[in-house]
């Protein structure tokens, strides 16, 4: 088959690293193919979505990966023998409702996403690219998973380029040759540990001789995908789509970005999910809040009661640890974290200390001297901090560990010079209301590290505060953050 060229020419244009392609949408965050995990991923900073595509009785296109209900609502239906009306009735009972294509195309063009389109059939194809093209969506991939599909979608003139699925153990280049597909998409997640070492020089310099660029298989896998983004790849897909576009700081200037509780909009506050979703981002620093349980375990939680993030009710330090860890601390933030635990607090230092991640760790309720040593067994020094209200817990730890880092806060003593000198603090936190460059300038000549926290997302405020130049910016919304840093703004 003669190959068309590829003229569909966003393609052509992309410069710059690869394209982070939500797999399924976020779906390491929210039911993969819903419109939340469709949410999600753009707050993850996903350039594209990839969404599965059906048809319904009633022929309407909807966004559904399995033929049947089995797996999502355990009832044994076709999607094929149903009407979209009666889909989105017994999914949405089951709390992961299935959405319309075109909800998703009218999500994906209102935040400025393409769509990685895998139709499983021609027609279903046909009606989602009448529906992508209504709405004005240029950035998009139509996807087949056999040859024979590739090349029906070619003969009916498919507007978007076309991309072919390979399977281990196939030659993607034979393949591509036959069916004329115009991006090579290995799926070849289960090659061993490290399949990004499969794509080699030999392979580029093929792709390359035909014009092919190359999407990858889902990827999660910290190694792999740091691996593959320094390949010559037009897309890396991945249920996390935020360890494709990670957060990279490109001025000295920039803070390092606080996750207050985790990335909290993403995952329950305080979990292992919220605290993997900041590393995975690309953000430097993870705040949790240490509580100790009725038979004298750490655990990690803001409240001191149960009640607003699980399925409990009553004091933190009257339930044993075996009490706890019974607790759903998921579901109150979303169905898709029923299982989700309340951590431990050597846990969350230990996705830290694998991930290379650091913690902001407020002492609420919790011995300091077992929580400092809990923390400091994994982390060491400098990629952790403590503060507490009680002041005489700081002072604790700095006698019993002189090589940790203490925060301190000018509101809490008479004085800044107070708040320098009480426990020789090595990191000072300013507030919105207090953040002056005059004492920020002081607490520098201090040799003192300055750390800002701004739990609003107003993005004036934002730039402001960003503009004293914090060494640390502790927050909420650390995405929100990263994409004012990204814009360039002058002055930082």
């Amino acid at each position: 088959m003669t190959r068309a060229p590829l003229d569909r020419d966003w393609v052509k244009a992309h410069e710059g690293p690869p394209l982070a392609i939500a797999h399924r949408g976020a779906s390491a965050y929210a039911f993969d193919n819903t419109l939340r995990a469709f949410q999600v991923a753009h707050e993850l900073g996903a350039d594209m979505w990839e969404v599965d595509v059906r048809l319904t009785a009633d022929g309407i296109p909807v966004a559904f990966h399995d033929a049947d209900l089995k797996k999502a609502c355990n009832i044994d239906r076709p999607v094929s023998e149903l009407t979209a009306r009666e889909l989105q009735d017994l999914t949405s009972a089951a709390g992961r409702s299935a959405p319309l294509f075109a909800e998703v195309a009218s999500l994906a063009a209102s935040l400025g996403a393409g769509i990685y389109l895998d139709a499983k059939e021609a027609d279903a194809a046909t009606k989602a690219i009448d529906i992508l093209q209504g709405h004005g969506i240029a950035k998009c991939i139509v996807g087949a998973n056999t040859p024979d599909y590739c090349a029906e979608l070619l003969e009916r003139g498919v507007p978007y380029p076309v991309s072919i699925l390979v399977g281990l153990n196939k030659d993607p280049f034979a393949i591509a040759d036959a069916c004329g597909a115009e991006i090579i998409h290995p799926c070849w997640e289960r090659a061993g540990d490290r399949p990004d070492k499969l794509l080699d020089k030999r392979f580029f310099d093929e792709a390359g001789k035909r014009g092919l660029p190359v999407v990858t298989w889902h990827e999660e896998r910290p190694e792999v995908v740091d691996a593959l983004v320094g390949l010559p790849v037009l897309g890396i897909c991945s249920d996390q789509p935020e360890m494709v576009s990670r957060y990279r700081s490109p001025r000295p200037n920039h803070p390092e970005i606080v996750c207050h509780r985790g990335a909290r909009k993403i995952a329950p506050e305080n979990t292992l999910p919220a605290a993997t979703a900041a590393w995975s981002a690309g953000f430097d620093y993870v705040e949790i809040d240490v509580r100790q349980t009725s038979d004298g375990d750490l655990v990690v939680l803001h409240d001191s009661d149960l009640g607003r993030t699980t399925d409990a009710t009553g004091p933190v330090s009257k339930k044993t640890l075996k009490e706890l860890r019974s607790l759903d601390a998921g579901s109150w933030f979303d169905a898709f974290f029923e299982e989700t635990s309340l951590p431990l607090l050597d846990e969350v230092t230990g996705v830290a200390a694998k991930r290379g991640g650091r913690l902001y760790v407020e002492l609420k309720q919790a011995d300091p001297i077992r929580t400092a040593e809990t923390v400091l067994k994994q982390l060491a020094p400098d990629g952790v901090f403590f503060w507490s209200w009680n002041l005489d817990w700081l002072c604790q730890i700095r006698d019993a560990f002189p090589e940790a880092r203490l925060m301190a806060r000018p509101e809490d003593f008479d004085s800044l010079q107070d708040c320098l000198t009480a426990f020789d603090a090595d990191i000072i936190e300013f507030n919105a209301g207090n953040a002056e460059a005059e004492a920020i300038a002081a607490v520098r000549r201090s040799g003192r590290k300055v750390m800002i926290a701004y739990m609003g997302n107003d993005p004036e405020e934002i730039d402001r505060l960003l503009l004293l130049e914090p060494d640390l910016f502790n927050v909420n919304e650390p995405f929100r953050v990263a994409r004012q840093l990204a814009a360039g703004k002058p002055g930082f």
